[in-house]
């Protein structure tokens, strides 16, 4: 035997191999070519496979085989054939003939053995591919069967069996094999190897289909236990989400505290009884017959109102009556709240109260949270109406539900009253609306306003049912008064003595009795004590125990007992011993733990008037309380009585002013007199100190103004507290209220009022408030100012509402106070004052009048170093002059403002409605504030800063009120420009009205600037109406017969043919050489042109070039005129230009500020293109020029140099889209004027060479406004609700700006398309919301042909800015910066965050890799404005070169209160008022604000924004294109049949 490695075999095929090579016998193994193989490296089922396949080819290619199988088998085959016929003849004939046949037939059987093993081996090698697939195939299926895998390893062992025989046959030698198969020894042994593996493959088939009933069985086993589990994990999982619903309902609820203290006092409350007189106190309760027909709901009223005197036991008898429903089972719902004296509880408090003890009821008897309640749950829990809501639904999910409320009367002031009446009402409406389903208890004091809420219920007075309660508690309580030694009549006076003095009175007959009990121990002295020492009513007790406290005691008890009497809550110990440490204190600005008495101290104070309780949320604390609201009542009427036998200054009167002193000074020690710090989310003063261990600072923040409410006012406290609200010390208490009271900062909506009606809460005393004195009124207006300017901030770290899209952003910067812009409040703001993080400023002055309601206008310099604030004057409404005051703020070097020039006074022609109503900008000055526009008057900057009106430019002596919209200049020559259609104004003062009878065309011409021009013909040129190139001379001389002849032809001429005729230039452009720029674009370049041009050339070029043009100029588009022939007006919003391959304008043209339009309204885009096509179908032509309104473009140039100032250049066009904000640039050196048009157009004036050409910018916008086009944060959250409408984008404003070099052009464009709705939106006729963009590209301008050669585009970058509900004419939502390579645009987010993006305006450096290129940058750190932020113009000036300081200005701003024209509520008698605890929030002026930051240290610099677009290099976003001819469907559509040939 050969030796053989032990190898661990992986397989039953591995196994099979070795084994079969084990078994071989020595002779054999050396033989067999499997012993010759490497058993380290044993074969596979393939490997046998191929080899086998090579075997029987190379024996069937061997000569001898394939001669014997082409010759000898037709003979052997014909020969078979005839086996019979032969074998007949010869048994016939036994002659030699018959042996010789048999030797034959020997010889051909072997022959036809012979090619059968050939044909047998090639078919059974065919047939085991099959097989050992099959094999491997059940190897992996079956083979962790130990049946299976001894099959397959007989099978395997066969295989190998096969291939060594089919080896051995076929390596014979062609006649050995032939002599071999003269006998059938060789096949029989194949045969029995092929048999053997046929029954293996039989076998195992039968073993397959049993396994695989075996493992069917199985999975079906295990499927039943997968499904059993994973209905326990479902079910555990249902369980597990309806306890985290559950939780998130009672955190939403949250009123567990409450809870327990309402558990707590119930507790007590039965134990009462318990220890006393074993519960029989209340068992007459149980069988009167109200009661109990109110328990049973057989009474028609569910209410029962019980009541009787002050101590009498209701709380006693409600707490039983609850467990008397208690016992009668699980199904009858109930909740309980008691009122209490020393514990304000609000609506919502109490209503969380009652909702958290029905929810839990609920909880425990289904265990699940029905829809319903989780829907009204995610709404807002600080929403009473959410609140009573969810009680709603939870009384009717239940089946009986028990209500109790008692105390009623312990709620003893109005403000808390009103609490009362809203839980009141809503208790009782549940009632009557369900009266078989909910039972409502009341218990409290006959007090005529309860009475007057509850007399028409069910009413039980138990006065009397209370007198025999007591008398028989005093019969069995009365120690030792059933000793027998007493005689009776002992017995009986005693008793009777005690039930008279108690008079039905629990709380004084448990008094005394435990007097008794303490101090008595005999009859006799009882009977003594009685007669002379038991006082009569409960204030002689109470008397009784102040007489008791020793003098040493008293001022420690008198300032104990007023602290805690008019307690806003319950104290808690810490809470209370620090109160009396810092009125104790001698050293107030610093309370040291030497001023705090000892906790023993105070306690032995307390028995038996004060009580504690623990505080469920601090281990170790203990709440203090009186223990009745009689010892309250008692104090209060007897405020001396602690001083009555001492009159020792350090002992105090019971008043509030010891707890309102306490607060204040705890307030105002050193420690807070700066803004606490947050180290992991941990609170320190500037100490170092945690204010978790400032006990009363939280309390004292919250209660310290309304602890003054009562107190009377003398001078000393007015003084006091002006001084704590003009520290710093206010400043943390803001930030202490911020962070630490709940909803202090809130702006509340009352029922009573109209919902745009707002108010704040109250925060200073009721006489500080509204003091007449001019030292104190200020000081609420001033907080309200700021407080309407910061609350989101304030009140975001208290904002309990996770989905609070205003407080989510804000979060971060919860506590942060020193973000706050405290400058910017004003110098007459007593909180400016205040330290901040930023330097900020307002741009007023301390000694400036109180602003009144007319706004403020403000221009600012290209560089933010000067600021115009114009205000306007203080005369009367009735005044027939409108005045301004002027100042001019200088801001050098980032420094604090400095006043540049003081009350400059400038009249206008405006009145004050205008100013104070005008939807469009009545004011506007130029870049460098050398020119001022205020209406229709231009004004130029004087000497001394001033601004004086220059008389001799009348830009429209038609219309006074009329204004042209922007203006802009370069020394001497003024660019005035208007594309707006006034709207209608009131007549001008001192003109004459237009008669009735009068045309309307003949006395008031069209408003229009353009029509001005054109109807009353310029009164500036002289020129005859004719389309030549150059403008005429602007003699003053010719006026007159210019506009007699213009007045004789304007009824046969068209709208744009006047507007041809008063263009005083003609359309002409000339390229320059191009080269190609890094977009891939041609560029415009006469530095590169050919180097055989010369001046001369050019002049000559330029000269040739403008009489080619004058010979085109027929046939050129000049203007818009084409396109206005072409449209039709319709009125309505604002339309859209494509902006894509049609290049026409579309749709309707008119104006949208036509008169019929409201111009304050906001902007929203209209795309019913359908709807615009089949009215511009049904049109005529004439009937469109007939109709067409639209507003005119005007664009007119001054050289003020002279006097009066000259025309130079003058172009009229129409403008069917209106653009915003989109003012003219004026070239630094050359005679070139860059002005957006509409639709993207912009116009290129020559005006020194009388000559103009327009380029188009198409939007960058695609047509379809997806979702996922916006930022990440703004997309829907069901896209595929979304419509598939095609919405077209248009350009809001184009703003162009020259570089200061000259050589370049930078244009910053706002797009804006609509966003498709979903169908919900649709249906619920929302308007869609606009998808905002900006477009910021750089041209290069031709160096020789600067004013005629057309830009090249260098450089575009697209921004991607979010989406707005609507647009505004006047502001814009972002303001743009241009400087020298970069341009910044800003504005305030939703979320009063600064938004900044600065911009590149030229490429990268070639060598700067583009995965390192952001073309936009954004700051890394967020810096937060004032809430009038979002509505105020907000720029941002980079740092200049000697400072990192950063400017940051807000525009003014006018807030108008909030009205409600379409409702107006009369205001009630009790509308809040400065002395309630809400106060409205005031109107607001503001003048422009500002501040600074530090680039790196505020911002942090910049990073890569994620808000840029990719645009691809080979699309022509941003080329300035020349226009093209529009296609009307009407005009050019002249169709004729379309002939074409099929292929063949």
């Amino acid at each position: 035997m050969v030796a053989i490695k032990e190898l661990r075999t992986a397989s039953a095929f591995q196994d099979a191999f070795y084994d079969y090579i084990r078994n071989l016998p020595e002779k054999k193994s050396k033989r067999s070519m499997l012993a010759r193989m490497d058993l380290n490296n044993p074969p596979t089922p393939e490997d046998i496979q191929e080899s086998l396949h090579q075997i029987e080819t190379r024996h069937a290619q061997k000569p001898s085989v394939k001669i014997m199988k082409r010759v000898l088998g037709p003979v052997v085959a014909v020969l078979k054939d005839y086996y019979g016929v032969l074998d007949t003849l010869s048994q016939a004939d036994q002659t030699p003939g018959c042996v010789l046949w048999a030797v034959l037939k020997v010889a051909i059987d072997g022959l036809s053995r012979f090619i059968d093993l050939i044909d047998k081996i090639k078919a059974e090698v065919l047939s085991l591919s099959a097989q050992l697939r099959r094999l491997t195939w059940y190897e992996e299926l079956y083979g962790q069967s130990v049946d299976m895998q001894e099959l397959l390893f007989s099978s395997y062992k066969n295989v190998f069996r096969f291939w060594c025989r089919v080896d051995k046959e076929c390596s014979r030698c062609g006649l050995n094999t032939l002599l071999r198969a003269s006998t059938s020894f060789s096949i029989k042994k194949l045969q029995a190897i092929v048999d053997d593996l046929k029954e293996d493959a039989d076998q195992i088939d039968k073993l397959a289909g049993i396994l695989e009933g075996q493992y069917a069985g199985t999975e079906r086993m295990e499927a039943s236990l997968e499904r059993y589990e994973n209905r326990k994990e479902r079910d555990q999982g249902s369980a597990w989400r309806k306890q985290m619903q559950s939780d998130r309902i009672r955190s939403w609820l949250g009123s567990q505290i409450i809870n327990e203290s309402i558990s707590h006092r119930h507790r007590n409350n039965l134990d009462i009884t318990r220890h006393t007189t074993g519960s029989l106190t209340c068992e007459w309760l149980f069988k009167d017959s109200l009661f109990q027909d109110w328990i049973k709901g057989t009474s028609s009223k569910p209410i029962l109102w019980l009541f009787a005197g002050p101590g009498s036991g209701k709380s006693v008898l409600c707490s039983h009556a609850v467990e008397y429903v208690r016992g009668l089972g699980d199904a009858q719902a109930r909740c309980l709240h008691f009122y209490e004296f020393d514990n304000e509880h609000t609506a919502i408090v109490t209503a969380r109260n009652l909702a958290t003890q029905l929810f839990e009821q609920y909880w425990l008897l289904h265990q699940d949270i029905p829809d319903d309640l989780q829907i009204t749950s995610q709404k807002s829990g600080a929403d009473l109406i959410n609140v009573f809501e969810f009680i709603r639904i939870l009384v009717c999910k239940l089946p009986r539900v028990y209500i109790f409320l008692d105390g009623l009367d312990e709620e003893c002031t109005m403000a808390r009253w009103k609490e009362v009446i809203k839980i009141v009402e809503f208790v009782n409406l549940l009632a009557e609306t369900s009266p078989n389903t909910v039972r409502v208890w009341y218990s409290s004091q006959d007090r005529p306003i309860i009475q007057q809420q509850l007399e028409t219920h069910l009413l039980l007075n138990v006065k009397e049912q209370t007198r025999v309660a007591v008398d028989k508690h005093i019969s069995l309580t009365v120690p030792g008064i059933r000793n027998p030694e007493v005689d009776q009549d002992t017995r009986t006076w005693i008793l009777s003595e005690l039930k008279k003095r108690a008079d039905g009175n629990f709380l004084w007959a448990s008094l005394m009795l435990k007097t008794i009990e303490n101090e008595v121990s005999s009859f006799d002295e009882m009977e003594l004590f009685i007669k002379e020492g038991l006082p009569k009513d409960l204030d002689a007790y109470y008397r009784r125990i102040v007489a008791r406290y020793e003098k040493r005691e008293r001022e420690l008890a008198s300032k104990i007992f007023s602290i805690i009497t008019f307690a806003r809550r319950r104290l808690r110990m810490s809470e209370l011993r620090e109160a009396i440490g810092i009125v104790s204190s001698e050293n107030t600005k610093s309370l040291q733990n030497r001023n705090i008495p000892w906790r023993q101290a105070v306690e032995k104070v307390f028995a038996p008037l004060i009580q504690t309780q623990e505080d469920p949320e601090n281990k170790g604390e203990r709440f203090c309380y009186l223990f009745h609201s009689t010892v309250r009542d008692f104090l209060i009427n007897n405020q001396n009585i602690f001083r009555q036998e001492s009159t020792s200054p350090a002992i105090l009167s019971i008043s509030e002013l010891t707890i309102a002193k306490a607060c204040l000074l705890y307030l105002s020690q050193d420690r807070y007199s700066q803004l606490l710090t947050r180290q992991a989310e941990q609170w320190f003063t500037i100490s170092k100190d945690n204010i978790k261990d400032h006990h009363l600072l939280t309390y004292s923040a919250k209660y310290w103004d309304k602890h003054f409410d009562h107190v009377e006012e003398t001078p000393e406290l007015r003084q006091r507290i002006k001084v704590f609200l003009t520290s710093m010390n206010f400043q943390s208490t803001i930030q202490l209220q911020s962070l630490f009271v709940q909803g202090h900062f809130d702006v509340y909506t009352l029922d009573r009022c109209s919902p745009n009606h707002k108010f704040t809460k109250r925060v200073f005393p009721k006489w500080f408030a509204s003091h007449e004195t001019d030292d104190c009124s200020p000081f609420s207006k001033n907080y309200r100012s700021y407080i309407s300017e910061w609350h989101n901030l304030l009140d975001c770290a208290n904002c309990q509402e996770p989905r609070c899209y205003p407080h989510s952003a804000v979060k971060q910067f919860k506590g942060e106070l020193d973000r706050c812009l405290w400058g910017a409040l004003g110098p007459r703001n007593f909180l400016s004052f205040n330290p901040g993080r930023y330097k900020s400023f307002m741009l007023c002055d301390e000694d400036d009048i109180e602003p009144g309601k007319m706004p403020y206008h403000e221009a600012i310099s290209q560089d933010g170093s000067k600021v115009v604030v114009f205000r306007p004057s203080d005369e009367s409404a009735d005044s027939a002059d409108f005045t301004f005051h002027q100042k001019t703020w200088s801001l050098p070097n980032r420094g604090m403002p400095s006043l540049l020039r003081v009350n400059t006074t400038i009249s206008t022609n405006l009145d004050r409605k205008q100013w104070a109503d005008a939807a469009i900008k009545l004011t506007s000055l130029t870049p460098n504030l050398a020119f001022l526009r205020l209406g229709s008057q231009i004004f130029s900057v004087s000497g001394n800063g001033g601004y004086s009106a220059i008389d001799s430019l009348d830009i429209t002596p038609e219309h006074s009120t009329a204004c042209f919209q922007d203006i802009t200049s370069r020394g001497s020559l003024l660019v005035v420009a208007s594309r707006r259609k006034m709207p209608t104004m009131d007549q001008p003062r001192g003109r004459k009205p237009t008669k009735p009878d009068q045309s309307s065309e003949k006395s008031i011409p069209d408003s229009t600037l353009g029509g001005d021009l054109a109807n009353a013909e310029c009164r500036h040129c002289s020129r005859e109406p004719s389309k030549s190139n150059h403008a005429s001379d602007t003699s003053p001389a010719k006026r007159d017969d210019s506009s007699d002849k213009n007045g004789s032809d304007s009824d046969s001429s068209s709208p744009s043919d006047e507007i041809s005729e008063w263009n005083s230039a003609e359309e002409s452009w000339s390229e320059g050489s191009t080269e190609v720029d890094e977009l891939g674009n041609p560029l415009t370049s006469s530095d590169e042109s050919s180097s055989n041009s010369s001046e001369a050339d050019a002049d000559s070029d330029n000269e040739s070039e403008t009489h080619q043009d004058d010979a085109a100029s027929d046939t050129a588009v000049n203007s818009y005129g084409q396109l206005y022939d072409e449209s039709d007006s319709d009125g309505g919003d604002v339309d859209f230009d494509s902006g894509f391959e049609d290049e026409s304008y579309d749709g309707d043209y008119e104006s949208d500020w036509s008169d019929d339009n409201n111009q304050d309204e906001d902007l929203h885009f209209d795309s019913d293109d359908e709807d615009r096509l089949a009215r511009r179908m049904a049109y005529s032509r004439l009937d469109r020029k007939r109709d067409a309104k639209v507003q005119q473009g005007v664009l007119v140039i001054y050289d003020t140099s002279s006097s009066p100032p000259t025309q130079v250049f003058q172009f009229v066009q129409p403008l069917p889209i209106m653009l915003y904000d989109s003012p003219p640039a004026i070239h630094p050196t050359k005679p070139l004027v860059v002005w957006p048009l509409c639709g993207g157009d912009v116009l290129f004036a020559d005006f020194e060479g009388k000559s103009y050409f327009i380029r188009r910018a198409r939007t960058t916008t695609r047509r379809s406004m997806s979702p996922y086009s916006l930022m990440p944060y703004e997309r829907p959250s069901l896209i595929q609700d979304y419509l598939l409408t095609s919405q077209q984008a248009r350009h809001v404003f184009m703003k162009c700006h020259f570089s200061p070099c000259s050589k370049y052009l930078h244009i910053a464009s706002l797009e804006a398309q609509q966003i498709k709705q979903s169908r919900s939106e649709v249906k619920a006729g929302t308007k869609p919301r606009l998808a905002l963009s900006a477009f910021i590209s750089t041209h290069r301008l031709s160096t020789r042909k600067t004013t005629r050669s057309p830009p090249s585009l260098i450089h575009r970058v697209k921004i991607i800015l979010g989406s707005t509900a609507s647009l505004h004419p006047t502001r814009m939502p972002l303001e743009v910066t241009w400087a020298e390579k970069e341009v910044y645009l800003s504005s305030s987010s939703d979320s009063n965050l600064l938004t900044l993006l600065r911009v590149d305006l030229f490429p990268p450096a070639k060598e700067l890799a583009d995965c390192e290129y952001n073309a936009v940058s954004v700051p890394k750190l967020p810096i937060l404005l004032p809430e009038s932020a979002r509505l105020r113009s907000v720029h941002y000036y980079p740092p200049q070169p000697s400072t990192t300081q950063a400017l940051i200005l807000i525009g003014s701003w006018a807030c108008k209160p909030d009205s409600d024209k379409d409702n107006q509520k009369p205001a009630p008698e009790d509308t809040p008022n400065e002395n309630d605890t809400v106060q409205g929030l005031p109107e607001t002026v503001s003048p422009p604000i500002g501040f600074y930051v530090d680039v790196e240290k505020d911002l942090g610099g910049w990073g890569a924004s994620n808000a840029e677009e990719e645009i691809a290099k080979d699309k022509d976003k941003g080329q300035l294109k020349q226009k093209m001819e529009i296609f009307a469907a009407e005009d050019d559509c002249d169709i004729e049949h379309y002939f074409f040939t099929k292929r063949r």
